[in-house]
């Protein structure tokens, strides 16, 4: 029993119901928040140390307002030490923006700090790792615990993993006022890309973008076998893409997609794991992407532009590969598609609801234009709500785009508390060294052998996945890894994008796979399950980052004769491994033509001259199988391959 009351103490809380005057002050900050940010990067030139002040505390503050401190205490009850948090950082806001020239005019490390900032820096610092437990639960502040720890007390450790003293004042200086920690680079990412991105989805799927999606998927592919569960990696591919989050793609795609699924045939299991592995992979489909991506653009430095160009075949062909399992499991269980008085043609779609292409148009085409992605997110807003009032049942009141923007702002406070702990962890690595040092032992492990490396950073990006979200994964893992794949070679952009697509699959990677757990309470079926089975669905997203590396006419690199023919070997490749894994090639298939077809394909995915080996073999245990199709599924024959 105690040590129940202790999980419930350490565990995450839960996202509160505020109302009366509580709702009145969360609205009224959020609004603050959202003109604040169109102001900021439409029309003024902004420090962005002071932008991201103003930004992460108010974000801070209002977390205490929008989540409980543990899942025991009852929504729509703020408690006494809440509102206390919540005015002492608006009171450390008020403080740091009134003091911010000197913040931005000092030399750190040498002009002192006054008492009163060290107890500030030292509130906000325990309140970020607050707010990464209450919104995130006890993995990631337990890691942030051990990197503090190793700042304060790693100059007693002996060997490579020493570094020299520091002090509380030094943490300080480095963590709070200045451009390094909470409020550095990091940070940026969530007052820029990320807000504006995730107002943009909001505001789409309000004006009734989502709905369009899963119309259109279900004209396009509805009518065809196990039609239901194409229309749901179809249309959770359109609004991933948009939304860049996988538990959000799953609540808002998988109440329809699910029980039509269920309906048409398939079962639980595989009706959830089906949502959550389209719906993870909403997050490296671009132009969106998710906001592991904004973090690598902010990270690397390489244009956000240059990123959703790299990352959109690899991204299509995850999608092709689990539309391809889907449709070999549905032809083999026999389950059809809708019947055609359920759906209406893609023409129908079009003329009735094709002006929700235009907010991507626009975006797409400020992007092609090069202005900044921050700008593409606002004007690509705009367009959504203005899309809206075409029709009256559609059309967004003032009532609604307050509820919008108020809905946004709670959204992106968890991430919030994610950017700002991870500023904490970027921070504590560079000034320990951490990163080389953990770089030098994964050298030292792999004997400088690529693969091996890669073998060892994708096992490290999944361990850290499965207690942290994207977000952090990928930062920890870019920080402590990268450096030795850089070195041994790895271009930066393929180096982060394989560190990204792995810390994105932890949504469907047990035992955490957040997305399959959104999908178990939509299926009512054990989220494990669904985990394992979604991880075996998307069973390409394991392999696709080790594609690009070795091939990078993937990341459309090389010439356009090379691209073409890698990209249709691999998805030959891709069919031919699903095929095996699925045991049908037009029938069910025996052990030994599901080998060949597996051998087939690992050649054909691999470079060079070895796809001539997978074409070969393919195009063998095809014809053997066209050869046989007069023998009956059920018999046996000693020449059946």
């Amino acid at each position: 029993m105690r040590l129940n009351y202790i999980f419930d103490f350490l565990g995450s809380g839960r996202l509160n119901q505020p109302s009366g005057k509580v709702r009145v002050i969360v609205v009224c900050m959020s609004l603050f928040i959202t003109f604040f940010q169109l102001w900021g990067a439409m029309f003024a030139t902004m420090n962005p140390f002071t932008r991201n002040v103003i930004f992460i505390i108010s974000l801070l503050a209002i977390m205490f307002l929008v989540f409980t401190p543990n899942r025991k205490q009852p929504r729509k009850k703020i408690s006494v030490v809440d509102y206390f948090l919540f005015g002492a950082m608006l009171s450390i806001g008020v403080f740091m923006i009134m003091n911010i020239d000197r913040y931005l005019t000092r030399w750190p490390l040498v002009d002192p700090l006054t008492s009163l900032e060290v107890l500030v820096g030292i509130i906000l610092s325990l309140v970020v790792l607050e707010g990464t437990r209450r919104t995130l639960g006890i993995g990631l502040t337990i890691i942030i615990g051990i990197l503090f720890f190793y700042f304060f007390f790693g100059h007693h450790l002996a060997g490579m993993f020493y570094h020299p003293p520091y002090d509380i004042f030094y943490f300080i200086d480095n963590m709070i006022f200045t451009y390094e920690g909470i409020f550095g680079k990091i940070a940026s990412v969530a007052a820029t890309y990320v807000f504006f991105f995730v107002l943009f989805g909001s505001i789409y799927n309000k004006s009734g973008g989502g709905d369009f999606f899963y119309e259109l998927a279900s004209a396009i592919t509805g009518k065809s076998a196990g039609g239901p569960a194409k229309v749901a990696v179809v249309s959770s591919a359109f609004y991933g893409s948009i939304s860049g989050s996988p538990v959000s793609d799953v609540v808002t795609t998988g109440p329809l997609t699910i029980p039509a699924m269920r309906k048409s045939g398939f079962s639980k299991t595989y009706a959830g794991a089906v949502e959550a592995a389209a719906s993870s992979g909403g997050s490296i489909l671009p132009p969106v992407m998710g906001s592991a991506v904004f973090l690598m653009a902010e990270i690397t430095g390489i244009p956000y532009s240059q990123i959703i160009i790299a990352a959109a075949i690899p991204a299509l062909l995850y999608y092709v590969a689990v539309y391809i399992h889907v449709d070999l499991h549905a032809k083999k269980m026999g389950i059809t598609g809708f019947s055609r008085d359920h759906i209406h043609s893609v023409w129908d779609v079009i003329k009735t609801k094709g002006q929700y292409f235009l907010p991507i148009i626009v975006l797409l085409l400020i992007l092609t234009l090069g202005l900044t992605p921050i700008m593409a997110a606002i004007y690509a807003a705009l367009a959504a709500f203005i899309v809206s009032y075409f029709k009256k049942e559609t059309r967004m009141t003032l009532k609604t785009l307050v509820d919008v923007i108020t809905e946004t702002v709670v959204r992106i406070v968890p991430l919030v508390a994610v950017i700002s702990a991870a500023g904490l962890i970027v921070g504590i690595i560079m000034l320990t060294g951490l990163g080389g040092k953990f770089s030098g032992i994964i050298g030292a492990a792999s004997s400088g052998n690529i693969f091996i490396s890669l073998m060892l950073t994708m096992v490290v990006c999944i361990i850290f996945g499965m207690g942290m979200p994207v977000p952090a994964a990928y930062v920890l893992t870019a920080m402590l890894a990268s450096p030795i794949l850089i070195e041994l070679g790895v271009s930066l952009l393929q180096t982060h994008l394989f560190i990204v697509y792995f810390a994105v699959f932890s949504a469907i990677t047990p035992p955490v796979a957040v997305a399959a757990f959104a999908a178990a309470t939509i299926a009512d079926e054990n989220p494990m399950k669904i985990a394992f089975k979604a991880c075996r669905i998307g069973i390409v997203a394991f392999i696709i980052p080790y594609l690009f590396i070795y091939q990078p006419s993937l990341m459309l690199e090389g010439t356009w004769v090379t691209i073409v023919l890698t990209v249709l070997t691999t998805l030959l490749g891709l069919y031919a491994v699903s095929v095996a894994f699925e045991g049908w090639f037009k029938r069910k298939i025996h052990l030994p033509s599901r080998l060949l077809f597996l051998f087939s394909g690992a050649f054909l995915l691999l470079p060079d001259w070895f796809k001539i080996i997978g074409v070969t073999l393919f195009v063998v245990v095809v014809f053997i199988n066209i050869k046989n199709k007069h023998v009956n599924n059920n018999e046996e024959a000693m020449y059946y391959v």
